[in-house]
C-alpha cells in the first residue's frame, strides 16, 4: 500500500501550494478541510464509509483500491492509502459531479429554486416526517407514512412520499454527459413515477381525461375544450414512446445506467425543460408558492395509494392493469382519482382563484415532468421497490461552506 500525496519533489510546473513542494511543517496549514469535503472526496474516489464519526477521530472509508483512515496517534488527521494493484473504476459506478448532487450523500434533496422550492431533508424517518409535516401541517400524511412503515408491513418503504424526489429536485444531469447515477438520499426512493405500470396507466388515463373534456359531437359546444398543455403532454409522450423503447420500459431503462443514449437523455431533458417553463409561468401568474402547494397537495394524497390499491384488489374493484403488476397499476389509477382531491386541497390552501381546468392541467404537466426527470437519472439499487438503500451520512455533517476550514479539524495527507 502507498500513501497518496506522499512528499516527493516535482517539476517546476507544480502549483506553488502543492503539498508535494512543502515542508512537513507547512503541510497542515494548507490541507485543512471540512467534514463535508472529507466525506464527499472519499465517495468520489469510489470508497464507501463504514464508520463516520470524525468529531471523535473515528472514521474509515474503503473501496476502489483506496482507504481513508485516521493517522495513527493523530485522530484529527487522515491519510489516503492506495493499493497499486486495484483495478480502475468502472463507468457505471460514477456519480454525477456537482455541489447539488453532493447533498444527496447526506440525505438532503436539493430543491429547485426556479420553482421556489427549498432543500428537503429525507435521510431518515425523522427527517421524512418533518419534511412531510412542513408540506402538510394537518399531520395526516405524516401519520400515513408512519402507518405504512409498521414493522410487520413494508418497514423500509415510503409509498407516495418518494414522488418528492422527481417533483422537487432540479435537473441534476450535466448536459452533454451520459453520467446519470445519483446517490440515494432516502431509505426508499422509487415509486409510481419510476415504474412502467405508472407510465402505461398514465398514458391511458390521460387519453380518457382529454376525451372527457372534448365536445361529444361536432355540434356540441357545451363541453370545455381540452387544455392545451394536456394535449401537448399526450403528443410529447407519444413521441418519446415511439422514438425510445426505454421511455416506458423500466427494465431496459434501468439496465442503462451511465450508458443511456445521449439522444434519449436530451429528448427527456428538453421535455422536462418545457414542463418547467409552463409551471414557472404559473408561479409568475398566480404566486411564487403555487407549485410548492400543488406538489404538497399531490403528496398528501399520494401517500395513501398503497393500502387503497390492495383494498381495491381485495374487493374486486381494481381497474385495467394492462398485463402489468396490478397493485402498481392500480396505484396510478388512484393518482388520477386523487386529482379531484388535489383541486379541493388547492382551494383550501387559498388558490381558489385558479381555474379548476388550470389546476388539473398543471397536475398533468407536473406528473409528466416527474417521468422525464426519472429517465434522466438513476439511483435505484436493483428492481426491488422496497430494497433498503445504502446508509447515508448524517445530514448534520453537511455544510454549505464546504471548502472552508472547520475549527479544530486539520487534515494531513502524508506518511
Amino acid at each position: 500500500m502507498s500513501v497518496v500525496n506522499k512528499y516527493t519533489p516535482r517539476k517546476k510546473t507544480t502549483p506553488p501550494n502543492s503539498i508535494d513542494l512543502m515542508t512537513e511543517q507547512d503541510i497542515p496549514s494548507f490541507t485543512a478541510t471540512t467534514f463535508t469535503d472529507l466525506a464527499i472526496q472519499a465517495i468520489r474516489r469510489g470508497m464507501t464509509w463504514t464508520v463516520f464519526r470524525p468529531e471523535h477521530g473515528v472514521f474509515l472509508a474503503e473501496g476502489n483500491g483506496y482507504a481513508l483512515r485516521p493517522r495513527r496517534q493523530q485522530p484529527l488527521s487522515f491519510e489516503i492509502v492506495r493499493d497499486p494493484r486495484a483495478k480502475p473504476k468502472v463507468p457505471n459506478s460514477l456519480y454525477i459531479s456537482s455541489p447539488l448532487v453532493d447533498k444527496l450523500f447526506f440525505g438532503i434533496l436539493p430543491g429547485y429554486d426556479r420553482l421556489h422550492l427549498p432543500d428537503y431533508r429525507m435521510g431518515n424517518i425523522t427527517d421524512v416526517s418533518t419534511t412531510m409535516y412542513s408540506l402538510d401541517p394537518t399531520g395526516s400524511a405524516t401519520k400515513k407514512i408512519q402507518d405504512n412503515r409498521h414493522p410487520s408491513f413494508a418497514p423500509d418503504c415510503l409509498f407516495g412520499f418518494a414522488d418528492i424526489i422527481p417533483l422537487a429536485a432540479p435537473m441534476l444531469r450535466q448536459r452533454g454527459s451520459t453520467i446519470i447515477r445519483l446517490p440515494i438520499p432516502a431509505q426508499y426512493t422509487v415509486g409510481l413515477l419510476t415504474h412502467k405500470e405508472g407510465f402505461v396507466v398514465f398514458r391511458h388515463r390521460l387519453a380518457d381525461f382529454i376525451a372527457s373534456l372534448q365536445p361529444a359531437t361536432a355540434t356540441d359546444d357545451t363541453s370545455p375544450p381540452a387544455p392545451h398543455m394536456a394535449l401537448w403532454v399526450r403528443d410529447k409522450y407519444r413521441e418519446l414512446m415511439k422514438r425510445f423503447p426505454e421511455w416506458e420500459d423500466e427494465v431496459l431503462a434501468n439496465s442503462q445506467i451511465n450508458n443511456r443514449s445521449l439522444e434519449f437523455l436530451n429528448a427527456c431533458n428538453a421535455a422536462w425543460d418545457d414542463c418547467t417553463a409552463h409551471l414557472h409561468a404559473l408561479t409568475i401568474r398566480y404566486g411564487k408558492h403555487f407549485y410548492r402547494n400543488l406538489m404538497a397537495a399531490h403528496l398528501k394524497n399520494a401517500v395513501n395509494w398503497w393500502h387503497q390499491a390492495w383494498n381495491r384488489m381485495a374487493s374486486a374493484q381494481a381497474r385495467d392493469h394492462y398485463g402489468l403488476r396490478n397493485y402498481i397499476a392500480e396505484g396510478m389509477h388512484l393518482y388520477w382519482d386523487y386529482l379531484d382531491l388535489v383541486v379541493r386541497e388547492m382551494h383550501e390552501r387559498g388558490w381558489s382563484g385558479v381555474p379548476e381546468a388550470t389546476l388539473r392541467e398543471a397536475w398533468v404537466v407536473m406528473v409528466f415532468r416527474g417521468f422525464c426527470w426519472w429517465r434522466c437519472h438513476w439511483m435505484m439499487e436493483g428492481q426491488d421497490m422496497c430494497k433498503p438503500a445504502p446508509e447515508r451520512l448524517p445530514s448534520e455533517y453537511y455544510s454549505e461552506d464546504a471548502g472552508e476550514k472547520e475549527e479544530g479539524y486539520v487534515i494531513v495527507a502524508k506518511d
